[in-house]
């Protein structure tokens, strides 16, 4: 997409918007605030190490795919390999909020 200078950076701080720090607000809301931010963290990781195709472009990607996998919802899947376009396991990620399935091993549990 070609949008004008500066116009990609400024929409990508959309979501944040909305997001106030009211007078008074409490440690629990800002590390709320902080973990829903940890979501974004994961994502970022796990974008930045999705493996390019033989002709340098990118495979199609549904983001429910990972939480579905991230979850053990594969029956949901709709690219059953969603792991293999990735560098990173995706379950060695967090996605705070969300339920991390436990019956494939990571590798921070083959480590211990």
């Amino acid at each position: 997409m070609n949008f004008p200078d500066g116009f990609n950076d400024w929409r990508t701080y959309n979501l944040l918007f909305d997001i106030e720090i009211p007078d008074g607000c409490t440690a629990e809301y800002i590390s709320d605030l902080v973990e829903s931010f940890d979501k974004f963290k994961s994502t970022a990781m796990l974008y930045a190490s999705l493996k390019p195709k033989e002709d340098g472009t990118y495979p199609s990607l549904k983001f429910i795919d990972i939480i579905d996998y991230y979850t053990g919802e594969d029956k949901h899947l709709f690219n059953k390999n969603i792991q293999d376009l990735f560098t990173i396991n995706i379950l060695d990620l967090n996605f705070p909020g969300i339920k991390k399935r436990t019956d494939i091993p990571t590798k921070k549990k083959e480590e211990k």
